[in-house]
């Protein structure tokens, strides 16, 4: 930007060329950035401003800026304080503003709200096509970190936009991007960025061959790593977790990724250079390392060297504490490791469920042994350690990747005691949003033991024994869903819906087979369950969590006192209350979540389900 004062500038570097396409060789920035956001207001190209709806004549601007403030927070994929409009590659800047389009205020006029989505589907079309296109004439293409960046976002916005065809065109193109990076080797650190680890280094200014390597340089060759680091570990949570609930296999393994796990998110985070250094100093020390040794375990030790070192470590008894500390410092890294446990859990069950069903078997579920089962939980609660010690708030930096973690962690735990009904059914659907249509109707249902037991097990034999195990972990994730403030909910990410909608779904089914067995019980003894039977346990706690976040509960300070009653007339209309109070919370839940449309969609779905008597 003209009169602009860059690091560069002060720096003795060549203000960058805006043609270029590496954005860690063209950014402008300014040290005052985060107080004005000033790179924003810059000009538009005129393609932009042609193809945007008549009355949004500045819209790019503001998709940007409602990008970095709503959808960032929760997913820090590009690097926010070197991101301009002027300088940003177009594919990547209209992957930007389509996703930040979504986080516009209500417009109350139909048409205007009509044009703008036409607007964004047509952007998104043509810029995922162009893309495509480029990546397919010259594969080499995709070690530019903006082209990842920028096909990660298109993916990301055509599974989650909930409309079919734009799902089916995200999967073609996670295919693509999959096998363009096994085909340039891009999957292994050392072979695609070979000097990837000397941005760690100090240089040494005496010298004459370090000469040119000011710490700005440094900054930027941290950025252009990170940023290519970051994207990669994305691929690896899309392609495990994205496509999951509609129950497609994932195309990759993460074993295939050979790269160090995400650095701070405060070195990320860093406005300009200085800043940078101080904070990896904090970090990490004097950056005096010995060449010979970091380029083999780096300034972290061995248990940061990959994901899947990574998750091996937590496994065992006794972690590596600098493997801890990095899941401290990177709420995303301690993400992707969570990722990586969830799709083991999925593998070992989806394995389990060929094998012929055997009544002796103590772990009902899948084919872990109870000592691997510990081992998986071991993890589990090392990360979930960490995530406590986080005291954050909604207004911490870091509120929304933490918050994204504790609820992975439930859905976890979860998949551990009651496996997906999807999974377990062999049923693939087309897109996302028929996937947790399927899931929602499955839950009326107990598909699990009956593909399970029969016709060896009597049918009522395996029960919900195993969610008694988890009610905590449930009343606390329900606490966690039901209990934001809607600003907060508005920047949520569409995975974290997703999953917190399983975990609803969850909540459902045990009260529904909760008020079965009860109900059972009744019939043929004419009196209550005592309250320690686990469907009496099941169902007072879960309703007890339920009823004090109802959006129609006024007096949340006064129990319910049909609760752990005994009294029968009481209890039982509890019980015939109980699924249509839950099932309104759900729909609370969804009329939150409307921003990329899994929230309508699946209050249409929870419309067809007969018999709920929801209002």
């Amino acid at each position: 930007m003209p009169g602009m004062h860059t690091p560069a500038a002060r720096e003795g570097i060549p203000s960058p060329s805006t043609t270029s396409r590496n954005p860690a060789e063209r950014v402008l920035i300014d040290e005052t950035f985060w107080e004005d956001h000033g790179t924003f207001a810059t000009d538009i190209p005129q393609s932009y401003s042609s193809s945007s709806p008549s009355n949004h004549a500045n819209g790019e601007e503001t998709y940007v800026k409602q990008y970095f403030e709503h959808f960032h927070p929760s997913f820090p994929l590009l690097h926010r304080p070197t991101f301009t409009v002027s300088s940003t590659p177009k594919l990547l800047l209209t992957a930007v503003t389509v996703i930040g389009s979504l986080f516009s205020p209500n417009l109350y006029d139909h048409e205007e709200t009509r044009a703008l989505a036409h607007w964004r589907q047509d952007v998104w079309q043509i810029g995922q096509e162009e893309l495509q296109q480029m990546v397919s004439s010259n594969c080499s293409e995709i070690r530019q970190p903006w082209v990842m960046q920028a096909w990660l976002l298109y993916i990301i916005y055509g599974v989650y936009a909930s409309e079919a065809g734009q799902f089916q065109t995200a999967r073609k193109r996670l295919r693509q991007l999959i096998d363009a990076v096994h085909e340039i080797g891009l999957f292994q650190q050392g072979i695609a960025m070979p000097d990837a680890q000397f941005w760690i280094y100090q240089p040494d200014f005496n010298s004459p061959r370090d000469e040119s390597q000011t710490l700005y340089t440094r900054w930027m060759s941290y950025i252009t790593t990170e940023s290519m680091r970051l994207s990669l570990y994305t691929l690896v949570f899309l392609d495990s977790h994205t496509f999951s609930p509609c129950n497609s296999r994932p195309l990759m393994s993460p074993m295939e990724l050979g790269w160090e796990l995400p650095f701070p998110i405060s070195l990320w985070e860093a406005k300009n250079s200085h800043i940078w250094l101080l904070r990896f100093n904090e970090n990490f020390g004097p950056s005096t390392f010995s060449i010979a040794n970091s380029l083999l375990h780096g300034p972290r030790g061995l248990g940061t060297a990959s994901l899947t070192i990574a998750t091996q470590q937590l496994m065992t008894q006794t972690p590596d504490s600098e493997l801890l500390s990095a899941l401290e410092a990177s709420p995303f890294a301690a993400f992707c490791v969570l990722t990586n446990i969830g799709a083991l859990v999925r593998d070992f069950t989806r394995c389990y469920y060929q094998m012929p069903p055997s009544p002796s078997d103590p772990n009902p579920f899948h084919i872990l042994t109870q000592a691997q089962n510990k081992q998986v939980h071991t993890a589990i609660e090392a990360i979930a350690k960490i995530v406590k010690k986080q005291a954050y708030t909604g207004d911490s930096p870091q509120f929304l990747l933490w918050r994204t973690n504790e609820l992975f962690l439930s859905s976890i735990n979860i998949s551990l005691c009651r496996p997906d009904q999807l999974l377990i059914a062999g049923i693939v659907d087309n897109s996302l949003i028929a996937g947790m249509a399927a899931s929602t109707h499955l839950t009326q249902g107990n598909l699990v033991a009956i593909r399970r037991s029969t016709p060896l097990v009597p049918h009522h034999v395996g029960g919900d024994e195993g969610i008694v195990a988890l009610l905590k972990d449930l009343s606390v994730a329900l606490a966690s869903i039901s209990g934001e403030e809607q600003d907060q909910v508005a920047r949520e990410a569409p995975w974290v819906t997703v999953a917190s909608y399983g975990v609803l779904l969850c909540i459902w089914g045990a009260l529904r087979r909760a008020s079965s067995d009860i109900r059972h019980h009744l019939d043929t003894f004419n009196e209550l369950p005592i309250t320690s039977e686990s469907c009496m346990l099941i169902f007072n706690t879960l309703m007890e969590s339920a009823l004090f976040h109802s959006p129609t509960e006024n007096d949340r300070a006064a129990r319910d006192p049909r609760l752990w009653t005994m009294d029968r007339e009481a209890f039982v209309s509890l019980l015939d209350e109980g699924e249509s109070l839950f099932v309104n919370l759900i729909k609370a839940f969804c009329q939150r979540r409307s921003l990329w449309g899994i929230g309508p969609s699946m209050l249409a779905v929870l419309g067809e389900i007969p018999g709920t008597g929801a209002e």
